[in-house]
């Protein structure tokens, strides 16, 4: 039995001999942490050589970046989704795609563990740039193509779509260092708190991309209440570490007072 599974290792493609290497490291990582787990762990959790592993990632950091930009170009597969069942002007598609994303976020939202897990390490900043790059290399084309797309048809008034996208991108990227406080927030005020700073950041973060976009205010919505929740309480689980009912009705209070705030 393990003779024929090491032969299956051995006829599977590079494509996917390199998908069953993530997915390994990917529940790996999700499971004990990123710091917590080791090359060998990972040897051994997907079955490879360690040559086989270092001809597709040349350390551990290539898998988490590996990984993430997995993440990123699904997320995208499903923001694309709903921008492609949208009918409607430019603003609606694009609206439809940030839900579209931030839905799929919050639909799996175990894997966003792994970002709450490196954004809770301190001296990861070479990590985190690594991270970002990733995600904006897959992004930003989509973006500068919707936004070059409402130009043309005169609902966007912007200046250079081009650089709109990184502005509108870089926006987001620093949405993370929000995220981060908002731990901290979520541990030492409550998840209410928690939610109530980060809801701030999207409300004036979508005010700044209707003025890149020259909009009227309240036009791009970047993300639903009920998403910015389980995300944020997901964020604030895997930095604590608390056990899972703790977790749960942490949550739970988190709902409860948002909605009270009208959030």
């Amino acid at each position: 039995m393990l003779g024929e599974q090491k032969e299956r290792q051995r006829r599977m493609a590079p494509d996917a001999r390199r998908e069953a290497i993530l997915d390994a490291a990917q529940s790996l990582f999700m499971a004990r942490g990123f710091e917590a787990v080791t090359i060998a762990d990972v040897l051994e959790a997907a079955d490879i050589s360690k040559g086989g592993l270092y001809h597709h990632f040349a350390a551990k950091d290539d898998l988490l970046a590996g990984i993430v930009t997995r993440m990123a170009e699904r997320g995208l597969d499903a923001a694309e989704n709903a921008r492609a069942e949208t009918t409607g002007d430019a603003l609606m598609r694009l609206n439809a795609f940030i839900h579209g994303f931030a839905r799929w976020k919050s639909d799996n939202i175990a894997g966003m563990r792994l970002f709450a897990d490196v954004l809770a390490q301190p001296g990861n900043d070479i990590l985190h740039r690594r991270v970002l790059d990733a995600t904006t290399a897959a992004v930003m084309p989509v973006l500068q193509t919707i936004i070059e797309e409402g130009a043309r048809e005169g609902t966007f008034d912007v200046a250079e779509p081009a650089l709109t996208a990184e502005l509108v991108v870089g926006l987001a990227h620093g949405r993370r260092k929000v995220a981060g406080r908002a731990i901290g927030v979520a541990r030492d005020e409550g998840l209410g708190a928690a939610c109530a700073l980060f809801e701030a950041r999207l409300k004036a973060e979508g005010t700044i991309c209707d003025r890149l976009l020259g909009l009227p205010p309240g036009s791009v919505v970047l993300q639903g209440p009920g998403d910015t929740r389980r995300v944020l309480a997901e964020f604030a689980r895997a930095a604590t570490d608390a056990p899972t009912g703790r977790a749960d009705a942490a949550e739970d209070e988190m709902n409860r007072r948002c909605v009270a705030a009208g959030k």
